[in-house]
């Protein structure tokens, strides 16, 4: 009997490796191809008919290895993702002319209805339905990272955010080769798009991905990691990413970009161990400390020697107070006023904006979305969607606390949590000015990296092995 137990036991290790195998395979995967077909916003863009698909296949694998266990280790993110797949879902439901034409800014609708005959008509929240679709749709590739990065284990969360590593050092790599190039040529996957963007369309997004990497870099390096790779190497490996990251994010030209690079080298001594000695080691510490702010410092100048701080340049030639899209904020902020509580429909903010956008505002240009993802989603999802961003941060402060109070640990899932709490905090800081999370890559990479606190959270019931 007892080995007859013994080969039960086996038989389920083996059977766990396999689904964990399984979903780490299935996640690189839709990683790699969301980087490579997903690095845009825009709703019209070509490559989302492949990437659509292809991650919903991906996410039918992902909830066919779902147990019970993934979903109440992680139930709070599962929780949200519900919630907020749910409220999208409730924008789209027809409801009587009675109740729908009670709800705020709905006053044009009901005349033009008047006006041409149209009578008694049953319409969603949503004043954009299709927008709103497509925003539904666009949940399919986050919901599939989610659900598969919920079934690694702490060897496969180790495995993918190397794997992360490589696509952003891929990206700055081609982002250099684009310097020399045509923003119409073959090394530019997106036809709307800016110089040296490496795998995405905008240049925010490609300095905003950077960023989000030296926090991740600091604990990959981080001698309290458990590896085969030996600590000192590995901080070798990081600080060479690291000189190749950082003068691409000035070469972007994205202001946003230098801001959120910024909150990535603050965080560094918050997560990186010296090899060679204790956390007490500070001497060791501080020269290091001292020895990567030179570097950082000299390459900061060598860029701007060279003229190729484009973003440094913007910054002095154009004050931000004097961009439009600062200066539309106002007018944005009465068009959420208009339709609150509820929002005006989820996605369909381009079109809400129309509306209410003053004439010494009207460009060639227009704004497809706020510039202000907080704003966004006060006009688009109203009170609803502001409350469950409140619940966000209220759980995101208290898993800062917790991660505070238990660094001492620095095993490896405390590492990769401390990384994905600071990588939280430049998206959230990046959305004041811009719209990361509105990228299919970047949300999907932000699915992962919240993966990754919710795994220290007290939900956990079992200690993973490596």
């Amino acid at each position: 009997m007892a080995l007859g137990r013994s080969g039960g036991c086996m038989k389920i290790a083996a059977a766990g490796a396999a689904r964990y195998d399984v979903a780490f395979w299935a996640l690189g995967a839709l990683l790699l191809l969301v980087f490579l077909t997903g690095g845009g916003s825009r709703s019209d863009i070509a490559s989302l008919v492949v990437l659509r698909p292809a991650a919903a296949i991906l996410l039918g694998v992902g909830l066919w290895g779902l147990t019970r266990f993934d979903v109440r280790r992680h139930r709070f993110v599962y929780g949200m993702a519900a919630a907020i797949v749910g409220l999208v879902l409730l924008h789209l439901i027809p409801l009587p002319p009675a109740i729908w034409a009670a709800f705020p800014g709905r006053n044009l609708v009901t005349r033009i209805d008047d006006a041409a005959g149209l009578g008694a008509v049953w319409r969603p929240i949503s004043l954009v339905p299709s927008a709103t679709w497509n925003a539904l749709f666009a949940l399919i590739p986050p919901l599939a990272a989610l659900v598969l990065a919920s079934q690694l284990d702490r060897q496969g969360r180790w495995r993918i955010a190397i794997l992360l590593i490589g696509i952003g050092l891929s990206s700055a790599i081609l982002a250099v080769l684009q310097l020399s190039g045509d923003p119409q040529g073959p090394l530019y996957l997106y036809r709307v798009t800016n110089r040296a963007v490496g795998l995405f369309a905008n240049r925010n997004h490609q300095a905003i991905f950077l960023a989000s990497l030296f926090p991740l870099l600091a604990v990959f390096a981080s001698a309290a990691r458990s590896s085969s790779i030996d600590a000192r190497l590995r901080t070798a490996v990081a600080l060479a990413i690291g000189v190749v990251l950082l003068p691409l994010s000035l070469v972007t030209g994205s202001r946003n970009g230098m801001a959120m690079m910024a909150i990535g080298f603050v965080s560094v001594p918050f997560l990186y161990t010296m090899p060679g000695g204790g956390r007490d080691d500070g001497g060791r510490r501080h020269l290091l400390r001292a020895v990567v702010a030179l570097v950082i410092l000299a390459l900061v100048v060598l860029t701007v020697l060279l003229g190729r701080a484009v973003a440094i340049d913007r910054l002095v030639e154009t004050p931000a107070t004097e961009d439009v899209r600062f200066q539309a904020w106002g007018p944005m902020l009465s068009t959420a006023m208009t339709y609150f509580p509820l929002g005006g429909g989820f996605g369909a903010f381009a079109d809400l904006f129309k509306i209410n956008e003053p004439t010494e505002l009207l460009t060639s240009a227009m704004f497809f979305h706020a510039h202000n993802d907080w704003l966004e989603l006060l006009i688009t999802g109203g009170l609803p969607a502001l409350l469950l961003a409140g619940v966000a941060a209220v759980a995101f402060f208290r898993m800062v606390a917790r991660w505070w109070r238990s660094r001492a640990g620095r095993d490896d899932d405390m590492l990769l949590a401390g990384a994905g709490l600071w990588m939280v905090l430049i998206f959230a800081a990046a959305s004041i000015s811009d719209y990361p999370l509105r990228v299919p890559s970047l949300a999907c990479f932000f699915c992962v990296i919240v993966l990754w606190i919710s795994s220290i959270g007290p939900d956990r019931a079992t200690k993973e092995g490596v």
